[in-house]
């Protein structure tokens, strides 16, 4: 609790924790539940009209590190927002959970009216809010119940609670290991710096080239793979060479392959062995054409 006082007195956080060590100690312990470090959990965590909530950009970073975490997409269609969130289930189907919210929407619970981002910037707001419903329906358990720092921002605080009485209820219903994980964590100073390390990042290695960086599995993965689909596309070097490019990506790579996801490196080698099944067939199919022709050639002779 000493060293919760002392970052509520620091200056480096924001005015949600100046001077309110409870706050401080309770935004660590959600950090705890959803899997954030310390340092980590005062940055990405607000406490918005007597919540604790979380940025989207942060919600959504939790999820694309959930294991089961397979897809995101969002885009508007006319004035609505679209957010649709894939997740790998035990028994290996994907379910997709979509979520829309309108403009129209936000009209009738009287958001368009306020002064600031819904009037500066209503379709950003609109993805957000979508995004949110999506993230909470699609991973609970990632997530644990905390809505979202902009959606909170939307809710008129009827009662006029104080922050650091609406945030005190968690602390109270928490199990006894958990809280003393976190008085732990507090008291370890020096460790903190160690917390709050971001994951190495993942590097993508091409012939010739820098590595790219990558925080999570499935963006290299995605950009892996459209490497691979380039090479096997690139007409201008011959069939083997394209195999052989892709081996040598494969052979550059292979330390990192064998760091993410185990499903989706397997993937990444079906499509390699494809690549190189199809371009087997295409380089035979094009020398049966070849000779075909100089068979013709010599018989018209």
């Amino acid at each position: 609790m000493q060293f919760a006082e002392v970052l509520s007195k620091s200056g480096i956080l924001s005015d949600d924790y100046q001077g309110k060590p409870s706050n401080v100690l309770v935004a660590i312990q959600w950090g705890y539940e959803v899997g954030l470090a310390p340092m980590q959990a005062l940055q990405n965590i607000a406490v918005i009209n007597g919540k604790a909530t979380v940025w989207g950009d942060s919600a959504l970073a939790l999820v694309k590190s959930h294991p089961a975490f397979r897809g995101h997409q969002e885009w508007l269609e006319g004035e609505e927002a679209i957010c649709e969130i894939k997740r790998r289930l035990p028994n290996g189907d994907i379910e997709t959970t979509r979520r829309t919210f309108s403009i129209h929407e936000a009209k009738r619970a009287g958001l368009t009216n306020k002064r600031g981002p819904w009037q500066n910037y209503p379709n950003r707001m609109l993805c957000l809010r979508a995004r949110g419903f999506a993230l909470r329906d699609s991973f609970p358990d990632a997530l644990k119940g905390i809505i979202t720092t902009e959606e909170a921002m939307d809710y008129e605080d009827a009662e006029k609670q104080s922050s650091e009485k609406a945030v005190q209820a968690p602390v109270v219903s928490s199990e006894g290991d958990t809280m003393q994980n976190i008085v732990e964590a507090l008291s370890e100073e020096p460790s903190e710096t160690e917390g709050v390390k971001p994951p190495e990042p993942l590097l993508l290695h091409l012939p010739g080239k820098e590595p790219i960086k990558f925080d999570t599995d499935l963006e290299w993965a995605s950009e892996y793979a459209d490497k691979m689909l380039e090479m096997r596309q690139y007409e201008k070097f011959t069939h083997a060479e394209r195999r052989t490019k892709l081996k040598l990506l494969k052979e550059l790579n292979q330390e990192t392959l064998d760091k993410i996801d185990p499903e989706l490196s397997t993937e990444m080698e079906e499509k390699r062995k494809s690549y190189n099944a199809a371009l087997s067939v295409e380089a035979k199919e094009m020398s049966d054409v070849q000779s075909g022709t100089n068979t013709e050639t010599a018989t018209g002779l």
